[in-house]
């Protein structure tokens, strides 16, 4: 009797749980998607057709296709993920309530790739070009922090001339209330560059206490397990040697994705 009963218990939660957990929209194959909270609402973000970014709302409607005026003969690149930095954002680049993306383009030489850095707006608009010297290339490394000592936003970005030297440039940002809470929440969750990535992953130190990075396939397979000392700012993996595909990296309880090329 008491077999039956603790059977039916457990057929009865089984079905309690699975009716709280139903798929409730899947997005087109391929289209990676980036979730960012609007006012009280939520919108989604991707890349679209050609050199398009999509904006649906909560209900999965798409409200606005953005068309990102990228030069001809350039790949437009737009890697919407909740584990990119800043990849959409809404007061840091601009004091307007419009919605600002991370975007860049690439263009294939014979020799190798030169790449753009843009910060666009929802209205296909370039708030920011910020490789205008055609010598130069960005790298795919940047990273966005808030100097408490000038109470500024900041923005450091690696670049590379035509003889392969780097060189970083530093940019003061708009400082407002709301820029300055959109950082902090950003700063909480891991971030790393370049993503996809080829060869390294650079992940920002998140300082919660923990002084190893652990990265897993998606059969929840550990292939790399590294050390780092506590006042490391940037913890560099090679990553050159992992098949291609998306990974989890994790320092203590954080967690987040990366994609390998």
């Amino acid at each position: 009797m008491k077999k039956m009963m603790l059977s039916a218990a457990i057929m009865a939660c089984s079905f309690m749980f699975g009716q709280q957990i139903t798929l409730e929209h899947t997005f087109a194959l391929g289209e990676n998607v980036d979730v960012f909270p609007n006012g009280s609402d939520i919108i989604f973000a991707s890349k679209g057709n050609g050199n398009t970014i999509n904006i649906y709302n909560s209900a999965y409607t798409l409200v606005k296709t953005v068309n990102v005026p990228i030069p001809n003969g350039y790949i437009f690149e737009f890697y919407p993920s909740s584990d990119t930095n800043f990849q959409v954002t809404k007061y840091i680049f601009n004091n307007d309530d419009k919605l600002e993306f991370v975007v860049s383009a690439k263009f294939l030489t014979s020799t190798q790739p030169t790449r753009k850095l843009y910060v666009v707006n929802e209205d296909g608009i370039i708030i920011k070009d910020f490789t205008t010297n055609p010598n130069t290339s960005w790298t795919g490394d940047y990273n966005i922090f808030h100097n408490a000592a000038s109470n500024t936003n900041k923005m450091i970005i690696t670049n590379v001339d035509n003889n392969d030297n780097l060189f970083r440039e530093v940019y003061t940002l708009p400082s407002t209330t709301l820029s300055l809470s959109e950082i902090q929440s950003k700063g909480k969750q891991l971030s790393a560059f370049p993503i996809p990535a080829n060869k390294t992953l650079n992940i920002i130190n998140p300082s919660n206490g923990n002084n190893t990075v652990i990265i897993y396939d998606m059969t929840g397979k550990q292939v790399v397990n590294k050390s780092f000392g506590s006042m490391d700012s940037q913890i560099s993996v090679n990553v050159e040697n992992l098949p291609k595909g998306t990974y989890l990296y994790k320092i203590g309880e954080s967690s987040a994705k990366f994609i390998k090329n």
